[in-house]
C-alpha cells in the first residue's frame, strides 16, 4: 500500500474538530457501501482497482492488489459468546420510554460467525456476550481474535455494534504470526484512567508516528444501536503524505491478526442497583467487523492467492512479480540477489536482478559489503563443478583451474604440503626438502618423509652420481658415482682419489705402478693441452698406411691444416709426433681432441681402428662415431675423445684401469684414420691432448697422483726400489715388484735396476758371494769375517783348500 492509494483511501474518513458531523456522515456512507466486495470508482481512491506490474511496454512498475474486506468470512475467536455454556436471558434498552424487551440467547443464536459475513441492515445478524449479570464488565475482558492468514496493509478497521457502544475498548494487532499483540488503538471516555492515555487524535510532527493513541470518540452510549467505529490507520499521523519514504508508517499499517478487546460496557448508571433486569440489560453486541486492506505485496503484486502450505493449511499469498517471492513478495528469488530488494515505489520499483554465476549456480544471497565495493550484491552460493567465489568464478578452496576452464583438485599431500591449495598451475607449497607438484616426495638430496618435511641428506655433488646429490628417499643413503663411497659420497673408494666434480665416475684409481692403492692428489701440477695448430708446418706430424709405411703429407697453408690424398683401400693415419708420446698418464680421464674434414670420399667405411693408441706393447683403439660423434664428411667436424677404460668411452679391447694407464705410461703412437673411401682427400687440424705438467702456471690439476708406497718402494709414483731393494726381474722395469737386494749379509744396498751389491766385508760379485781378490774363506755364511787377508806378498790372490790350507796363487817370480 503506497501513500497516495492510502491516503485516498482513508483521506475522507479523518474527523477533525470542525467537521465531526460531516465525517460521521462520511463514514456512515463508507459503510454502507463496504460489504463483502467494494464497488471501483475512478472518482474515489479508495476503491482504486489493482495495478498491474508490468505496462504496455513490458516495463517494470509498481503494482498493488486489490483492495477488499480482509476480514470477510474469516473465522473470529470470541472470548466469551452468550449461549455457548447455557442459554442466557438478556433485555435490551428500547430508548427514552425505559422499557426493555427481554429475551433468551441459545446455542448457536449470536455466534462469532456473524462478525464477518455478509452486512445487511435490513436482515442483521449479530455476534452477543453474555450480560453483566453473568460478570461481563470491567476488569473482565472479551476478546474478539481475527487471523487474517497473511500480512496485510490495513486502511481502516470498522466495527458496527448492536448494542451501544462500550465505554473502553481497544484494537490490537500483530506484525508476525504468533508475535506479541501490539497496541493499535484505544477508545475509552476515561482514556488517562484506563490507559494511562491522554485523549490525542493525532500525533505531533516530530514524534513518533508509530505511537499508539487513544481518543474519547465513539464512548458515548447513545446510539443504543448500529453505532459504528472507524479506525483509520494512518489518520493523524503526519508522514501519511510520504508514505512511501516512510518506513515506520510501512511498518505501522502492517498486521497479519487483528483483537478487539472490549474493556468496559457503557452504562446509564443503574447497574449500581442490582436489578437482574437491568444488569441483563448491559451487554456487547456486534453486528460486523470488517478490514479494509490490501495484502502486503510490497508492490510486486497485484494478486494475492490462496495456497496450501507444507502442513496442509490455506493461506493467501503474493503472486510475485519483479523476480521476487516469499508470501509478501518480501525478497528476491532464490537467484535474482544481485541489488538489494526493496518496496517497489512509483519511482524506482527495485525489481530485483539476476545473480552472475557463469552457469554453475542457481542460487545466490545479497551480499552488501560485495554490492558496496561492486555495484553487484549478488553472492552466488553451491557453486557446481568444485567453484567458488561471488559470481562462482574462481576454483574453490584447494582446487585450481586447468587451461580449459575445468576446476582440479589440487590433491596437495597432506604430510608434505604446507596448505593444501596449489597455485595456478597445480603445484603445491611443499614444506622442507618436499618436492613434486602434490608434495609427495623428497626432493634430491632429502630423506625421511614426515610432517616437518625431510631431511638434508648432504650429499657432497662431487661425489654424487652426475653430479646431482640425491639419497634414498627412506634410509639417506647418498647415491654416488662409480668410485665413490659413504653415506654422504664423500670419500674416494679404497684405491682411488681425487673426488672431483668434473670426474664422471668421481675419484680416479691409483696407478702407482700397481705397488699400492694408496694415493693422494700432488701438489705443483697445472693443467696444459699438447696442441698442434699447423699454423706455419707440419709440426712434425707424419701420415702412415696399416703396415706403417710412410705416406706422402702435404701442408695446406689456406686452411692451415695437415692432409693426405687416399690411396685406394688402404687405411692411412695421421701420426702423432713425439712430443705427444711417451709417459702420458697425466691425460687419463681426459681428451682427445680434433677437427677432421674429408672430401671426395663418398660412402665413408668406419672400422673399429679410425682411432689408435699404442704403447706398453698392445693398442687400443675406437671408432670414429664412438662417443656420440657424426661420420667425417666435407663439413669439419669437431672430435673429443675421452682416454678412459670404462665400456661407455668404446675403447677395445677393454682395459683395466692399470692396464689403460699402463698404455698412456709409455705412448708410442697415436693414429688418427684420415681415408675412410678408396677416393677423395683428408684433413687434420687443432689436435689437443689435455694433460699436466709440474710446475706450469694454470689452473690447478688434481689428477696428478702422488702415491704413499709401501717400504720396497720409492718416488711420487712408487717407480722406484727404496735402498736395500730391486726390481725382479732385474732391468723390468717401474712396473716390476721390488724385492730386497740378495748380498749374502754383506751389502745393504744393491743397484735396483740390476740388482747388484754394493759388497762390503772385502767380499765382491753381484750377490757378494764372493771373496774379494787378496782375500779367502766362504761369503755365503753371512758374517762381517767371511773373509781374511791372503798371507801373500803384495796381497795377491790365494785359495783356501779343502784341508783348510791356504795356497797363494800369485807369487811373484822365484817364489812358490
Amino acid at each position: 500500500m503506497q501513500s497516495a492509494e492510502i491516503v485516498g483511501e482513508i483521506g475522507d474518513l479523518a474527523p477533525k474538530p470542525s467537521d465531526r458531523i460531516m465525517k460521521n456522515i462520511v463514514l456512515c456512507a463508507i459503510i454502507v457501501a463496504v460489504t463483502l466486495h467494494v464497488d471501483a470508482t475512478p472518482e474515489n481512491k479508495h476503491y482504486m482497482p489493482a495495478l498491474d506490474c508490468y505496462d504496455a511496454y513490458r516495463r517494470p512498475q509498481r503494482c498493488i492488489p486489490e483492495f477488499e474486506n480482509a476480514a470477510y468470512d474469516l473465522r473470529i475467536d470470541a472470548t466469551n459468546t452468550c449461549g455457548e455454556d447455557r442459554d442466557t436471558d438478556f433485555c435490551v434498552q428500547t430508548g427514552y420510554s425505559n422499557k426493555k424487551s427481554c429475551d433468551t440467547c441459545r446455542a448457536g443464536d449470536h455466534g462469532a460467525r456473524y462478525l464477518t459475513d455478509i452486512h445487511d441492515p435490513n436482515d442483521p445478524t449479530w455476534w452477543q456476550s453474555e450480560t453483566m449479570f453473568e460478570g461481563v464488565q470491567y476488569p473482565n475482558q472479551v476478546n474478539l481474535t481475527l487471523n487474517l492468514a497473511k500480512s496485510f496493509d490495513i486502511t481502516y478497521i470498522r466495527v458496527v455494534f448492536y448494542s451501544p457502544r462500550p465505554e473502553s475498548f481497544s484494537i490490537y494487532k500483530r506484525i508476525v504470526p504468533n508475535g506479541p499483540w501490539l497496541p493499535y488503538q484505544h477508545y475509552s471516555a476515561t482514556c488517562r484512567d484506563t490507559y494511562g492515555l491522554p485523549d490525542s487524535l493525532a500525533v505531533k510532527k516530530g514524534e513518533d508516528e508509530s505511537r499508539v493513541l487513544c481518543m474519547s470518540d465513539y464512548s458515548d452510549i447513545s446510539p443504543l444501536r448500529d453505532g459504528t467505529v472507524v479506525f483509520s490507520s494512518l489518520e493523524g499521523r503526519p508522514s501519511a503524505i510520504n508514505f512511501e519514504n516512510s518506513i515506520e508508517l510501512q511498518n505501522w499499517v502492517t498486521a497479519t491478526d487483528i483483537r478487539i478487546t472490549l474493556d468496559r460496557l457503557n452504562t446509564f448508571g443503574d447497574e449500581v442497583f442490582g436489578d437482574a433486569q437491568v444488569l441483563k440489560s448491559y451487554f456487547y453486541a456486534i453486528a460486523d467487523i470488517a478490514v479494509g486492506a490490501r495484502c502486503k505485496c510490497n508492490g510486486h503484486a497485484s494478486k494475492c492467492v490462496t495456497s496450501t502450505g507444507l502442513n496442509g493449511q490455506r493461506t493467501r499469498v503474493c503472486e510475485c512479480k519483479h523476480n521476487t517471492d516469499g508470501p509478501d513478495c518480501e525478497r528476491c528469488l532464490p537467484y535474482f540477489n544481485d541489488v538489494p530488494w526493496g518496496r517497489a515505489t512509483s519511482k524506482n520499483v527495485h525489481e530485483c536482478k539476476e545473480c552472475n554465476c557463469n552457469g554453475y549456480s542457481n542460487k545466490c544471497f545479497f551480499d552488501r559489503h560485495l554490492y558496496n565495493q561492486t555495484g553487484h550484491g549478488g553472492h552466488c552460493l553451491d557453486c557446481a563443478a568444485n567453484r567458488d567465489g561471488p559470481n562462482c568464478e574462481r576454483c574453490k578452496e584447494n582446487f585450481y583451474m586447468r587451461e580449459d576452464g575445468y576446476c582440479i583438485n589440487c590433491a596437495c599431500d597432506t604430510t608434505g604440503s604446507r596448505s593444501l591449495q596449489c597455485n595456478a598451475e597445480g603445484r603445491c607449497q611443499c614444506k622442507p626438502g618436499v618436492t613434486g607438484d602434490k608434495c609427495d616426495r623428497c626432493e634430491a638430496n632429502y630423506y625421511n618423509f614426515g610432517p616437518h618435511g625431510c631431511q638434508h641428506c648432504g650429499c657432497e655433488p662431487k661425489g654424487s652420481l652426475d653430479n646431482t646429490p640425491s639419497c634414498d628417499p627412506v634410509t639417506g643413503a647418498c647415491l654416488c658415482k662409480e668410485n665413490v663411497e659413504g653415506r654422504r659420497c664423500r670419500e674416494c673408494k679404497p684405491g682411488f682419489f681425487n673426488l672431483d666434480l668434473e670426474n664422471k665416475f668421481g675419484c680416479t684409481p691409483c696407478f702407482c705402478y700397481g705397488h699400492t692403492s694408496e694415493c693422494q692428489s700432488a701438489n705443483g701440477y697445472s693443467i696444459v693441452s699438447l696442441t698442434s695448430n699447423f699454423n706455419k708446418h707440419l709440426e712434425r706430424w707424419m701420415a702412415v698406411d696399416d703396415r706403417n709405411t710412410l705416406v706422402d703429407l702435404k701442408y695446406n697453408k689456406f686452411s692451415q691444416s695437415v692432409g693426405i690424398t687416399a690411396q685406394g683401400h688402404e687405411f692411412i693415419y695421421f701420426s702423432a709426433p713425439e712430443r705427444f708420446l711417451g709417459d702420458q698418464r697425466a691425460s687419463y680421464n681426459r681428451l682427445l681432441k680434433f677437427r677432421l674434414q674429408t672430401i671426395g670420399q663418398s660412402g665413408p667405411n668406419p672400422s673399429p681402428h679410425d682411432v689408435i693408441l699404442e704403447g706398453a706393447g698392445t693398442s687400443i683403439s675406437l671408432p670414429i662415431f664412438a662417443q656420440g660423434h657424426y661420420m667425417p664428411d666435407q663439413q669439419v667436424r669437431e672430435y673429443a675423445f675421452r682416454l678412459h677404460e670404462h665400456p661407455e668411452y668404446s675403447w677395445q679391447p677393454s682395459q683395466s684401469a692399470r692396464g689403460f694407464m699402463s698404455i698412456l705410461a709409455n705412448l708410442t703412437a697415436i693414429k688418427i684414420r684420415a681415408s675412410y673411401a678408396a677416393l677423395g682427400e683428408a684433413y687434420l687440424d687443432d689436435v689437443e691432448l689435455q694433460t699436466a705438467h709440474r710446475g706450469a702456471a694454470g689452473r690447478v690439476a688434481t689428477w696428478i697422483e702422488q702415491c704413499t708406497c709401501p717400504k720396497a718402494y720409492l718416488g711420487q709414483f712408487c717407480e722406484s726400489c727404496a735402498p736395500g731393494y730391486r726390481h725382479s726381474p732385474a732391468l723390468g722395469g717401474p712396473f716390476m715388484p721390488c724385492i730386497p737386494c740378495d748380498c749374502n749379509k754383506h751389502a745393504e744396498i744393491c743397484d735396483s735396476e740390476t740388482g747388484r751389491c754394493i759388497c762390503q766385508h772385502n767380499t765382491a760379485g753381484d750377490t757378494c758371494d764372493q771373496c774379494a781378490k787378496g782375500y779367502y774363506g766362504s761369503a755365503l755364511v753371512g758374517t762381517p769375517y767371511d773373509c781374511k787377508r791372503c798371507p801373500c806378498p803384495d796381497n795377491g790372490a790365494c785359495m783356501q783348500m779343502a784341508d783348510d790350507s791356504v795356497i797363494c796363487l800369485e807369487c811373484p817370480v822365484g817364489y812358490f
